[in-house]
């Protein structure tokens, strides 16, 4: 009889998480981003190659004008130091929910390093200064520079 039990058990667990899987998959299936990432790198490239401070105040006024209610308020925004992969940086989050985030990154440093694999999209956009990236696969570096975008 305990067999029985522990077969029911487990069929029961097995059963809610496969439909939680399938609600999950549903849900990211039919979910609507906020963002748009070629609107995004668009603004970005406007103010690309400009001072670094000024760009950045630019962008975050222009973004609460074209998503309004989704970008932290100045009172909330800060910068942070990040030193991760052995990367080394400040970044400051302008929005995050479950599905997607929103930062500025930068560095005043020469630095360079494994930020991750992911499953995520991930798009940038250089505003000002360069990014050297070594793209899985290829046995050679590329050099971005203001105005550019990259995917990863």
């Amino acid at each position: 009889m305990s067999f029985i039990k522990t077969t029911v058990k487990l069929l029961g667990v097995c059963a809610v998480c496969v439909l939680v899987v399938l609600m999950l998959r549903n849900w990211m299936a039919a979910k609507q981003y906020v963002f748009s990432k070629e609107d995004v790198a668009k603004l970005a490239k406007q103010y690309a190659g400009q001072d670094h401070e000024q760009a950045f105040s630019k962008v975050v006024v222009e973004l609460r004008k074209r998503y309004p209610g989704h970008i932290l308020p100045d009172e909330d925004l800060q910068w942070v130091f990040v030193n991760a992969g052995g990367w080394m940086g400040s970044m400051c989050l302008l929005h995050a929910s479950l599905t997607e985030y929103l930062l500025l990154f930068g560095t005043a440093v020469d630095t360079g390093g494994h930020s991750g694999r992911y499953w995520a999209e991930i798009s940038d956009t250089i505003i000002s200064g360069t990014f050297r990236q070594w793209k899985e696969g290829t046995t050679k570096s590329e050099m971005y520079y203001p105005g550019n975008g990259l995917t990863g």
